[in-house]
């Protein structure tokens, strides 16, 4: 039983790692490696590079500063050095364990201030789920503000002109429709099954989590935080695109298409984005005609810097949570 728990919970890691390289390797085969170094040569904006540092380093410590608010309705009063190690060891972690940095931040915070993991574990329903709707809003604005990009990148291909297609049919809207009469006509006659109770348990905790927000001391001060959150995400984002001439004149709503694909790709449990990141905004580049291709040596230059230089400062604070960690 141990071997057969020791290899499930490897294969978790492991498969989500193997999926990334294989992207990589697809992603890079064509790659003309010389070209990509020349078109690096060229020169980076370095102090771009530092501006997006600092945006990055601020959604950590505001993250951070969210949380203690929700933690002080419990009467805890963390501070705020304690909650920005929590964020830096939590993505430093990700790095090597794929969701394993939630969990550790939760029982850092539990053990040095003697609570529950639990009760920390519970704070992070309500937080995850104004996540969900801030990022779901930006989703749905790029989206529908850029449409004519996607649009046109999708429409240059086979499959992309067949999902086009199969996304504006009147059928497949009624079918889903008919599908969603029949799921919850059936439930009112599965409500004793697991896969019903399951589900329900889910919805529930969700509901929980919303209605737990109402207990925030100061529930516009959340929202103000969460939204902050959300900006320094897209501006570290978008700052990447002054990083170098030829995308320097990309626009903010480039940048909100860029940031959100590149959001959507982390849902997937691989170690930093690598593989579905590269993919992701390699693609939104070509939707503003930055290259032809994934392999073009400008988009190659703009995933693997920035990708790069994000991943290195998030283990660079990682490191550093870990160590204060050991001397506290």
């Amino acid at each position: 039983m141990r071997i057969y728990r020791w290899a499930r919970k490897s294969l978790k890691v492991i498969l989500p790692l193997l999926l990334g390289l294989l992207m990589v390797w697809s992603l890079t085969r064509k790659v003309d490696w010389p070209v990509v170094l020349a078109e690096l040569q060229k020169g980076i904006a370095w102090h771009w590079v530092l501006i997006s540092i600092v945006l990055a380093l601020f959604s950590h410590i505001i993250r951070g500063l969210r949380w203690r608010l929700q933690l002080r309705t419990l009467g805890i009063e963390p501070s705020a050095h304690d909650m920005a190690v929590s964020v830096f060891g939590n993505y430093g972690l990700n790095l090597a364990l794929p969701r394993v940095g939630e969990i550790w931040r939760c029982s850092y915070v539990a053990r040095r201030y003697h609570i529950p993991f639990s009760t920390t574990v519970g704070t992070m329903v309500s937080e995850r789920l104004v996540d969900m709707l801030v990022a779901g809003s930006m989703t749905l604005l790029a989206l529908v503000h850029e449409r004519e990009h996607f649009a046109q990148f999708l429409a240059g291909s086979d499959a992309g002109q067949r999902l086009l297609d199969l996304l504006s049919s009147w059928w497949l809207w009624g079918i889903l429709a008919v599908i969603a009469i029949v799921l919850l006509t059936a439930a009112r006659f599965l409500h004793h099954t697991l896969a019903y109770q399951m589900v329900h348990g889910f919805v529930v905790n969700m509901w929980a989590g919303i209605k737990g927000l109402k207990d925030v001391p100061n529930l516009w001060s959340y929202l103000a935080w969460s939204l902050a959150l959300w900006l320094c995400y897209y501006l570290n984002s978008y700052t990447c695109c002054f990083f170098f001439g030829f995308t320097e004149h990309l626009d903010g709503w480039a940048g909100l298409a860029i940031f959100v694909m590149g959001s959507l790709s982390l849902v997937l449990p691989v170690q930093g984005g690598l593989g579905p990141w590269h993919y992701a905004v390699g693609t939104a580049l070509l939707c503003y005609g930055i290259g032809h291709e994934l392999s073009d040596p400008q988009v190659q230059a703009f995933i693997w810097t920035s990708w790069s230089i994000e991943q290195g400062f998030v283990l660079l604070l990682g490191l550093y949570a870990m160590l204060k960690v050991m001397k506290s």
